[in-house]
């Protein structure tokens, strides 16, 4: 497993040639979980920074109202910040999966010309996630309100937009998945799993 993700971050420019699955799987495996870990600690601040916030307000002697009042205010900034964090660490991933993803295209006899595809949509997706950010600061707004209509709206259309960004994910896992091809393929030799 070290093996398969020191090759990847070795050959982060190297678009040619071909991948075994483990090799490719190993180091997407690397990747989510350092995506996890990334993301729960930028959220962890976040987080804290929230609790304190509703610490202070009851210390403060803030009645409940209040003090949710406080926290959905502070709220809106958080998602601000935490999308585009999310929309930073999504364009590191991407481009440290892409020339994986092209070596394990040409594994299985693919073109490489689909990581551009998957790279296409998924900007997409990020692009219709950060016009949407104050459609979602709104909501949490609405949320206080008890607009149930409007709320109800907006996560269909929210729900919706957010299946743009599977497909990539979707291309990457059966692609990812899909048999190598036997012996010699016009991208190289078998590779040696890792």
């Amino acid at each position: 497993m070290l093996a398969a993700i020191k090759y990847n971050l070795t050959h982060l420019t190297v678009f040619e040639g071909r991948d075994a699955r483990s090799t490719f799987w190993f180091y997407v495996l690397f990747l989510v979980l350092a995506h996890f870990a990334v993301s729960f600690a930028i959220s962890l601040p976040f987080a804290g920074s929230m609790m304190g916030t509703a610490i202070t307000a009851a210390h403060d002697g803030a009645s409940d109202a209040e003090v949710r009042q406080r926290m959905m205010a502070q709220m809106g900034t958080m998602m601000r910040s935490s999308m585009w964090m999310s929309v930073v660490l999504s364009l590191v991933t991407m481009a440290l999966v892409a020339a994986s993803f092209t070596r394990r295209l040409h594994d299985s006899g693919k073109p490489g010309w689909l990581t551009v595809v998957a790279i296409v949509i998924q900007l997409v997706a990020l692009g219709i996630a950060i016009a949407s950010l104050e459609d979602a600061v709104r909501m949490v707004v609405l949320a206080r309100t008890g607009d149930f209509a409007e709320i109800q709206g907006l996560q269909r259309r929210f729900f919706l937009q957010g299946l743009i960004g599977w497909i990539p994910i979707a291309m990457i896992i059966v692609l990812g998945a899909w048999p190598s091809t036997p012996g010699e393929n016009r991208y190289g030799p078998k590779p040696a799993p890792l």
